[in-house]
């Protein structure tokens, strides 16, 4: 098959290729980009076959490194193993950049896959014959990721360790961060593996690597590495906690905190209190969540109330990250249940229409609905009549936990579809099906999280009829819209009609036979089938493809930054990297310059994970109408990266995430499009609601200090 690709219509497409280099007036950098917008192209379309493809595979053999390093890279992208004897050649290109982007297509090809023994051992033999640090360091990752089986696991490692020095010295650190990021993920993804003592000694060496280095951030990357995969592994050690806490970077003091549970019980009291009591503000994070999974003692819950001191003066020494965290946790009884109490009510009291902060205020309700719903109650009332969505969401969570249905009624007719979406499911907590009709009054709603919700929620009504009818009603006005991006919320409506429709609603859905989405065309299949006992057929047919960037596009995001102004106070400046995710940073770009980011919020907030945001309705599931298709690479998922969310291959919407600490476990799964080069303390600052003010294309050069995270 791949014989016939290469050579079939090779003249035709010659000529195609060719176009980048036969313009006399055009630049050296316009002909590189030509070329590489029809590798981007080619991409776009995931072909199986076809013109596309040939495209690819020319351009791998292409005279410009750089387009048979983006040719190969779409190869992989495609994670077709089919493909792997056409990426393979790559792997001896002359080229360094080729050679890395050949390694890692060769890992993306296989992704998800357990047929991976042949490749390991021809990237472990190919470890002997490359001398390019970078290139090993990939094949060391690449190694890492493959979901090998236990025998080759422990080859794997073993490969790791060895490539990990030279001559009995530390290997480059180009190459160790690449064991690292390799041992990391084959002992995430088997963490119950017994480690050979050859890997637990190298591991606890490199959480020493490169400590004394003060500018390098690669390093500290090492070190955090070496510690999350002892402390996954079960081998982390008091020593290798204690110098953690005092380290200079962020990421290994977080990291250990993480898995203080690794260590034995009678050393944890003393480590936690000392992790809590660090610098580092994500290390108190982890150990105040660690102090709210365990037991509320007398110890646990004196940390929890000192981080959730009620300002003296109107104004706190503790940061608001760490303030949320431990109010969240004062959900359960402490011995000094007055003192609690007290605390969580003064904490609820604060909340504000104006622009005070209302996330410790909105948590503190919460919590005291769980220990004290007579003293909730009395609160309530203030929480849900706040002009914040946000706060009037928390006000129905707390309303279904003290059993307010007054208050639940009323807000199940709120006008923000994320505060309806928690008082009905609140209610249908309280009266189960008896709100059916209240449910169904929820399809109306322009809101695919609600939808889906409800459609979930109404599976098993004993009201078929009714239910049957308006999920079809929904199903074709939603549908109607053309939004990509809706796919759950239809789908969901799907599920509700499979289970209370029945044959007779065949007619009105066998147009979507041919819908424009993949996956719902094949569900209406199988549900007319399944109705009818006849065999019904998908053919989808696909939206006309969204314009891709052009030249000066390209151009235009590398020479610019994105800075959002956050309501808060503060500027995030975002450096794109339009040539590693070409078509996504073009849709972030370009919905940036058209206003659509301004006023929205960040409304997904996990502390030492991600802030989240760019979703007109603030939730999961509303975002732009169209999807983009994932665009992973080498690039990993830093501190500061910032990445495209979806639920699923190839499903962006263009909301975003950030990450606030090092989340290489991310890798390969999610798109990163830039960095966030200035910045970072509003980035710290930003808590779940936080609102983007405005957002602006600015001149690259307007950022002072270009202050970069280490990508």
């Amino acid at each position: 098959m791949l014989h016939v690709l290469r050579h079939s219509g090779i003249r035709a497409l010659t000529v195609v290729l060719a176009l980048s280099g036969c313009v006399p007036d055009a630049t050296r950098r316009e002909r590189r980009d030509e070329a590489f917008l029809r590798i981007v192209a080619a991409e776009d379309a995931r072909p199986a076959g076809g013109r596309d493809l040939e495209i690819l595979l020319r351009g791998t053999e292409h005279d410009l490194a750089f387009i048979r390093h983006a040719a190969v890279r779409a190869l992989g992208r495609l994670e077709d193993p089919s493909l792997l004897d056409a990426i393979v050649p790559s792997m001896v290109d002359p080229s360094p950049r080729v050679r890395r982007s050949a390694v890692n297509a060769m890992a993306q090809a296989l992704h998800g896959s357990s047929e991976v023994e042949a490749t390991a051992r021809l990237l472990m033999d190919r470890v002997r014959a490359e001398s390019d640090p970078t290139v090993l360091g990939t094949i060391a990752r690449s190694l890492g990721r493959l979901r090998a089986g236990p025998a080759l696991r422990r080859e794997i490692r073993r490969t790791l360790v060895e490539m990990s020095r030279v001559g009995g010295f530390d290997a480059r650190q180009e190459i160790l961060r690449g064991v690292a990021l390799g041992l990391a993920s084959t002992i995430r993804d088997h963490p119950e593996d017994e480690l050979s003592p050859v890997v637990v000694r190298r591991l606890d060496e490199l959480t020493a690597y490169g400590r004394s280095s003060r500018n390098d951030p690669v390093p500290g990357k090492i070190r955090a590495l070496a510690l999350e995969a002892l402390g996954m592994s079960g081998h982390l050690t008091v020593r290798r906690y204690t110098a953690a806490l005092d380290d200079r970077a962020l990421e290994p003091r977080a990291a250990a905190a993480r898995h203080l549970d690794a260590l034995s019980a009678g050393q944890q009291p003393e480590l936690l209190r000392r992790t809590i009591g660090n610098r580092a503000m994500p290390a108190v994070l982890e150990g105040l969540l660690l102090a709210g999974e365990r037991p509320r003692t007398s110890r646990t819950c004196r940390y929890l109330l000192a981080g959730a001191a009620l300002p003296s003066d109107g104004t706190s020494d503790v940061p608001a990250p760490v303030a949320v965290v431990a109010i969240a946790a004062l959900d359960q009884p402490c011995p000094d249940l007055e003192l609690q109490r007290t605390l969580l009510v003064g904490h609820a009291a604060l909340v504000s229409d104006d622009e005070t902060p209302w996330q410790t205020a909105a948590n503190a309700l919460l919590a005291l609905a769980r220990i004290a719903p007579e003293e909730a109650r009395d609160v309530l009332p203030v929480h849900a009549s706040q002009p914040n969505p946000f706060v009037r969401a928390y006000a129905a969570r707390a309303a279904g936990l003290v059993g307010d249905e007054d208050v639940l009624r009323t807000l199940s007719t709120d006008e923000d579809p994320n505060v309806r979406r928690a008082a009905v499911l609140a209610l249908f907590d309280l009266r189960g099906h008896a709100v059916d009709e209240l449910l169904l009054a929820q399809l109306d709603a322009d809101d695919p999280w609600l939808i889906l919700t409800v459609a979930d929620l109404l599976e098993d009504t004993p009201a078929h009829g009714p239910a049957a009818a308006r999920a079809l009603e929904a199903f074709l006005r939603v549908s109607a819209a053309e939004r990509e991006t809706w796919r759950d919320a239809r789908l969901g409506l799907l599920e509700l009609l499979a289970a209370v429709g029945d044959p007779s609603l065949a007619p009105e859905l066998e147009p979507f036979l041919r819908d424009y989405d993949e996956a719902v065309a094949h569900r209406v299949a199988r549900l007319l089938t399944d109705w009818t006992s006849r065999a019904f057929r998908a053919e989808p047919r696909p939206l006309p493809s969204s314009r891709l960037p052009s030249a000066a596009d390209l151009e235009a995001m590398e020479g610019s930054l994105i800075r959002l102004h956050m309501a808060a106070g503060g500027a995030i400046d975002i450096a794109l990297d339009p040539y590693l995710a070409p078509t996504n940073s073009w849709r972030f770009f370009r919905l940036v310059r058209e206003g659509y980011f301004d006023g929205l919020t960040f409304h997904r907030w996990v502390p030492n994970f991600v802030i989240q945001g760019g979703s007109p309705h603030a939730n999961e599931y509303q975002g732009a109408p169209r999807h983009t298709r994932d665009e992973v690479g080498l690039a990993s998922h830093w501190r500061g990266t910032v990445g495209i969310s979806t639920r699923g291959r190839d499903t962006g919407d263009a909301q975003i995430f950030v990450n606030l600490l090092d989340n290489v476990r991310l890798d390969h799964d999610y798109t990163v499009v830039g960095t966030v080069v200035d910045g970072m303390d509003v980035v710290d600052a930003t808590l779940e609601g936080s609102v983007i003010q405005r957002a602006e294309i600015v001149p690259r050069g307007t950022v002072a200090g270009m202050r970069t995270t280490g990508l």
